[in-house]
């Protein structure tokens, strides 16, 4: 059983100075009690899952239109192309999570897009430049309510 349940989440998007828009996710997959007495209370660690949907611009699609499909499977280490963020807003996922010993928390992971980069030497199936984005990480807890030991 997972000892937490979703608040809320929120979706994050951004738009790049090649004119593609890109919207992306954070989700809280585990969190697991490390440390019990912090000033913090209760330390986590967690593993979270990011994943990124892209509407590329014409002009990105155009720059790719006759390179070679990447093949399944494979990683391309070059063709890559830093692209400019213009404008951000993070993604986040808030959840509660329980425990009989140490109460209640509210947990948030918060991703903001840090670096973009995308492939001009091949394309994807969709014929699209394959992107990549670097994510630094936020996490924040509450206490909402004390368990057996207060």
């Amino acid at each position: 059983m997972v000892p937490f349940e979703l608040i809320t989440a929120k979706w994050g998007e951004m738009e790049l100075s090649d004119g593609t828009i890109v919207r992306f996710r954070v989700a809280l997959v585990d969190a697991i009690p490390s440390e019990e007495t912090t000033p913090f209370g209760t330390e986590f660690e967690v593993n979270i899952a990011t994943g990124i949907s892209v509407t590329p611009s014409p002009e990105s699609i155009e720059e790719v239109k006759d390179k070679q499909i990447i093949p399944s499977g494979s990683s391309v280490e070059d063709g890559w192309k830093q692209v400019k963020i213009i404008k951000s807003d993070s993604a986040y996922e808030e959840v509660r999570y329980s425990n009989d010993k140490l109460g209640e928390y509210k947990i948030r992971v918060e991703i903001e897009p840090a670096m973009v980069s995308k492939n001009t030497k091949f394309k994807t199936a969709k014929g699209e430049p394959l992107y990549v984005v670097k994510w630094i990480p936020k996490l924040m807890w509450e206490k909402l309510s004390s368990g057996e030991e207060t």
